[in-house]
């Protein structure tokens, strides 16, 4: 066995700098990696944010009277309170617009829902609703997603003109 030598002091120095400008390439390296990950996600977050399609579609609002057409069940939440309830709504695209009609503690009562966007640039589809209910007139806006059998189920903020609390639906489908 061949007895290593110790180095010198200038070959210590040599693979001390050798070392430390490798531990600086590395950090540089992963500096340089989290600048273009940060730059990534911001910048795709102000596209979010800002940058949103002008030209975007128009909703096609004939498809989707044809799709959210159906009879729902429904699950409510009072503004301004704690009191629920339950009842049915029957959608039905008639003659360009979509027909409601809901029935809840026995009593039926019919309005026209129609479709809107909110969120300025980014064009949120919503589904707005003004419906009279205990003698009282109340407006809705509701969201959609289809659920896992491709049906569409609402969720939505009820309100009142005074309400300081929106009340909650939502409108689930019946498979009849």
């Amino acid at each position: 066995m061949e007895a290593t030598q110790p180095l010198a002091r200038e070959d210590e120095s040599d693979i001390l700098l050798q070392v430390v400008g490798w531990v600086s390439l590395v950090c540089l390296e992963s500096v340089r990696a989290f600048v273009v990950i940060f730059a990534t996600i911001f910048f795709v977050g102000l596209h979010s944010a800002f940058g949103a399609d002008a030209n975007a579609e128009p909703i096609d609002e004939e498809f989707l009277r044809g799709y959210m057409s159906g009879q729902y069940d429904l699950v409510v939440r009072k503004p301004d309170s704690t009191a629920t309830y339950t009842g049915h709504v029957t959608l039905r695209g008639e003659r360009g617009v979509l027909q409601v009609t809901r029935t809840i503690e026995g009593k039926t009562e019919k309005c026209i829902a129609r479709f809107d966007t909110v969120a300025g640039a980014d064009r949120i589809a919503v589904l707005r609703m003004h419906f009279r209910f205990d003698g009282k007139e109340y407006d809705a806006t509701y969201r959609w997603q289809s659920d896992p059998d491709n049906y569409p189920r609402f969720t939505g903020y009820v309100y009142l003109a005074d309400s300081k609390s929106p009340g909650l639906e939502a409108l689930f489908p019946t498979h009849q």
